[in-house]
């Protein structure tokens, strides 16, 4: 099974899919890391944003999107309204972009810091986790069902994953069965945990990806 499938689902699953994308590899080792999308654990934030892209905006790299943001004189002032805004509305365009341009800031600056996805078109949705200006981890969902997402990343892998199931109630007190695979390679830890809606039917599968040194230092800092 390949990929390809899921090109007919939505625009947004073309993204996921293309991530997704099985490359040639070979078994996996100290010196050779699997790469998602042109991106891969452990790469530096100036690798990690010299493609990055704005979400809706024709491909656009963020950095250039957020140097033009603030040198336009409406853009910053919307900016720096709403970052003194204690009390905003988090969900205004102008409170995400003053949020989101200064994660990447702090990102390229070397620091510890979350930056969501509409910076990072590629991975459509979800966040990614920089440590020390690297990347750490990044989390996002494919919709698309756990079995296929999980065939795809076995052979992207090229590696067996650990299968088990958690129970637990739901919102609504209905008990709920989630499926999850694991794949434990050097230096890159892969997660695939089932995603059903409160009537119990399939509405797609979060991935992680991470490296957990590196996301244990960032816990280990903040100690």
């Amino acid at each position: 099974m390949i990929l390809k499938r899921f090109l007919i689902v939505s625009i947004g699953v073309v993204g996921i899919a293309a991530f997704l994308e099985a490359q040639p590899t070979s078994e996996p080792t100290l010196n050779t890391q699997p790469t998602f999308r042109e991106h891969r654990i452990g790469e530096s934030a100036q690798e990690f944003f010299s493609i990055a892209s704005v979400a809706e905006r024709n491909g656009m790299l963020s950095t250039d999107y957020c140097r033009s943001y603030r040198n336009d004189p409406k853009m910053k002032q919307a900016i720096e309204k709403a970052s003194k805004k204690s009390a905003g509305d988090p969900s205004s365009l102008a409170a995400k972009t003053a949020e989101g341009c200064g994660s990447i800031q702090a990102a390229l600056a070397g620091q510890d810091v979350e930056v969501d996805a509409l910076f990072a078109a590629e991975f459509v949705s979800g966040q990614v986790r920089f440590v020390a200006g690297h990347l750490a981890s990044a989390t996002f969902i494919v919709k698309a069902p756990f079995n296929d997402v999980v065939e795809d990343m076995t052979a992207k892998l090229n590696a067996t994953p650990r299968l088990d199931a958690e129970t637990f109630q739901n919102s609504v007190a209905a008990i709920v069965k989630q499926r999850r695979a694991v794949w434990t390679l050097p230096k890159t830890l892969v997660k695939l945990s089932e995603l059903r809606s409160l009537e119990g039917s399939d509405i797609g599968t979060e991935v992680s990806v991470s490296d957990p040194e590196m996301t244990k230092r960032r816990t280990n800092s903040l100690n």
